[in-house]
């Protein structure tokens, strides 16, 4: 069996590309199933991935590495219930440190499934770093993301549609000056021979030097996690004028334009609506936001998960005022049935391992 870690900074595009590889994978008669991630417990991703009927567990939480058993027990639960020849394992966009502290592990203690690490990144945003021109972002979110870069063997450069040709040439060169010794693919996860060039490169077994683990400042790791806030919020919208989803639609755009309006730098800004359609935006760009004509319904449901460096209260209420200046200016009316608003934890791994093949030792910062 193979697994196939995927990590990559928030918005860069991972969630879209697994998806879209289960897709391939199936209609090829492959058994597949998807480990979702986060430091929340209510995912737009699974709900995402359950809507496609692709297997799927979540670890919630916590990232991989402060959650190995539960990941080890979900990873367990897919392969005994689905039999999947493939588990994609898609870490939270603000984790790091994945090679010492969840592939060595995994591989220690399931020496008989073949591991893999990709690691995403907007081309974009990288782009932007690698040019040395001012990002979002502060310098200790700044650090997991290089840090992200710096540890896997297969590096895609994902979203490249998404340059013009010019700067496409520039992030190949500077990629290319800048990480010599590593696999580097440039991706549209929309189109199906960029994924088929990524699972193909998944195939090759990887030698262990090509994931190297990293040294690692766990201060500053932390530190660049508590410059974000986490909103995860369950809404529930009541349309007199039968509405509800073109309204859902309105809320979606007024709160990401208070946060484009008070220049806080989105991680990613995830839409599930009723259940099945997911909308998504990232400080680079609104791409992946697409929206589509909506249909006449009395009831809506919309799942938020929102990542952005601001404080959890401060996007808390901007949501919330959202919400009131909906409410007034269509006459619907929005329930929230759950919400949850914090800033991650220090990152303590369950184990840390310089390499599979010593001893185990519990890990962390």
């Amino acid at each position: 069996m193979k697994l196939h870690l995927v990590s990559g900074f928030l918005g860069s595009g991972k969630t879209t590309a697994i998806s879209l590889a289960c897709n391939q994978l199936m209609q090829n008669g492959l058994g597949v199933g998807v480990i979702t991630n986060d430091q929340g417990i209510n995912l737009v991703d699974s709900g995402f991935f359950r809507s496609l009927s692709i297997p799927i567990r979540q670890v919630i939480n916590g990232c991989f590495c402060c959650n190995f058993n539960q990941l080890d027990q979900s990873l367990q639960s897919l392969i005994d219930s689905e039999r999947p020849g493939i588990i994609f394992a898609e870490s939270v966009g603000s984790c790091t440190d994945i090679v010492a502290t969840v592939l060595n592990p995994l591989s220690h203690f399931h020496p008989d499934i073949q591991i893999t690490v990709s690691a995403f990144a907007d081309s974009r945003l990288l782009l932007t770093l690698l040019q040395g021109n001012f990002t979002p972002f502060d310098e200790e979110v700044n650090y997991i993301y290089n840090k992200q870069l710096e540890e896997a063997g297969i590096m895609v450069m994902n979203k490249i549609d998404l340059l013009e040709a010019k700067d496409l040439k520039e992030l190949k060169r500077l990629a290319g000056e800048r990480f010599r010794d590593k696999i580097l693919l440039y991706q549209n996860s929309l189109n199906k021979g960029s994924i088929a060039r990524w699972l193909e490169e998944l195939d090759n077994p990887q030698p262990a030097s090509s994931n190297s683990p990293l040294e690692i400042n766990y201060d500053l790791y932390a530190s660049g996690e508590a410059k974000l806030a986490w909103v995860d919020q369950e809404i529930l919208m009541e349309s007199a004028t039968n509405n509800a989803i073109e309204e859902a639609f309105v809320l979606i755009s007024k709160i990401h334009s208070g946060i484009k309006e008070n220049n806080f730098a989105i991680g990613h800004l995830k839409f599930l609506l009723n259940g099945n359609t997911k909308l998504s935006y990232t400080t680079a760009g609104e791409a992946d936001a697409r929206i589509m004509e909506s249909e006449k319904a009395f009831f809506a449901t919309l799942l938020i998960n929102a990542r952005v460096q601001t404080e959890p209260g401060t996007l808390a209420r901007l949501i919330e005022d959202s919400i009131k200046e909906i409410e007034t200016s269509t006459g619907c009316k929005i329930i929230t049935r759950e919400i949850s608003a914090f800033q991650p934890g220090f990152p303590s791994a369950t184990y840390r391992m310089a390499d599979p093949f010593i001893n185990s030792q519990p890990g962390g910062g």
